[in-house]
């Protein structure tokens, strides 16, 4: 079986144990991770390079370093939009990711958190998905999950990644898990065959989740044969893969290509990105003429909607003033019946024609007007003595009544 580089060959999941006779076994110790053995590493001597000092290792010796420590099933947590403390991460990282065995967890840089899980089952778990999402006081915090490596660098992710394969129209007889596992080491290092080719409930296909290299060939298709005593009998076996992750080999980032990377094609960048852009340039440069327009629109705008501002304050005053008459029945007739003042009739005193009316004349300016009424009453007696007796006989029956 082929194993990645920098990893020892791990037990898959689901595996029978060996069952000896006279003991016991559970399902707990199945899920457990097989106990290899520690072993010390000499030590190496110091080797210089240039006038600097160098170490080299064998690979046997860096995979004991692994399982020294407890590396085997090592992933980094990787954070792009913020991250919590580390304490809260160990407390909500294995609740959340549905870890079932012990998980260690440490803060390798400011972005990424190593997390040492001690079960196959949890190592496929974490990797299977494509993010995680940790939440914290309603707050979540996407997290991606990468292979860890043993030259791991935070400043490049890893090439390696998992993935499902589909072998199409492979006969029954080579559903047994040895059967696959032997077909998927043509791509990498298989690790568990799905629900369905475990029960054999789908003989059309059978389905392997595989370790791979992003930069590795991807075999398309898988020659089976049989021998028998003529000859070989021989079959083409398509192997489908269902998705696989793109890198790109300039930015060291997974998810693009060196085709859709827009440091290499600045052109394939969104427009609306490469407006705001140039706008910032533009403001940097300093363009005082466009700022100004621009500037004399904002405070046109900032006027039209003062002025719209003042004019619904007022509408909405009216027509508070207009509800509020509505309410006490102004313009209804009722403000006025209610508040109607009372007619008294008061019977002013009778004055008599004749009384005299005293007034003071200090400056005699009324003199000349007064003597020249008096004249005239005079004449008009002698000419007419009956008007005047008429006149006292009106007076006196007034006065009776």
């Amino acid at each position: 079986m082929a194993t990645a580089t920098g990893q020892p060959p791990a037990k898959e999941v689901g595996s029978t144990p060996v069952i000896v006779e006279g003991t016991t076994t559970l399902y707990a110790h199945t899920l457990i991770a097989p106990i290899t053995p520690h072993q010390t590493i000499p030590k190496k001597p110091l080797t210089y390079l240039h006038g600097e000092p160098k170490i080299v290792w064998e690979e046997e010796e860096i995979q004991q370093m692994i399982i020294n420590e407890k590396l085997q099933y090592a992933v980094m947590g990787k954070f792009s939009y913020g991250w919590l403390d580390i304490q809260e991460l160990r407390r909500l990282i294995p609740k959340q990711c549905d870890l079932k065995g012990e998980v260690s967890l440490g803060l390798v840089s400011n972005r990424y958190v190593l997390i040492r899980a001690s079960l196959l089952e949890d190592y496929v778990n974490l990797l299977s998905k494509p993010q995680f999402y940790i939440t914290h006081n309603y707050r979540s915090y996407p997290m991606r999950t990468l292979k860890w490596d043993p030259l791991f660098d935070p400043k490049k992710e890893t090439t390696t990644t998992i993935a499902w394969i589909s072998c199409l129209s492979l006969p029954p007889n080579f559903f047994g898990k040895e059967t696959i596992f032997s077909m998927a080491a043509a791509v990498e290092r298989p690790l568990q065959v799905d629900m369905a080719t475990q029960n054999r409930t789908r003989p059309s296909c059978a389905r392997v989740k595989v370790e791979m290299d992003l930069l590795g060939d991807f075999p398309k298709r898988i020659n089976i044969g049989m021998r028998k005593k003529p000859g070989e009998v021989e079959k083409w076996v398509v192997i489908n893969y269902d998705y696989v992750l793109k890198y790109c080999r300039s930015c060291k980032l997974q998810g693009h290509n060196e085709k859709d990377c827009y440091i290499i094609h600045p052109e394939i960048y969104p427009q609306e990105e490469n407006e705001e852009e140039a706008g910032k340039e533009q403001e940097q440069k300093g363009e005082t003429n466009h700022q100004g327009e621009q500037k004399e629109e904002i405070t046109n705008t900032l006027e039209d909607n003062a002025k719209e501002k003042k004019d619904k304050g007022k509408k909405s005053e009216d027509i508070e003033f207009k509800e509020q008459m509505g309410r006490s029945g102004y313009r209804r007739g009722n403000y006025n019946q209610r508040r109607k003042p009372k007619q008294v009739w008061n019977q002013k005193p009778n004055q008599e024609r004749n009384a005299k009316v005293d007034t003071k004349n200090q400056f005699g300016a009324l003199e000349e007007d007064i003597e020249a009424a008096q004249k005239h009453n005079t004449e008009q007696e002698h000419k007419n003595p009956k008007v005047a007796d008429i006149q006292l006989e009106l007076g006196a029956r007034t006065i009776k009544q």
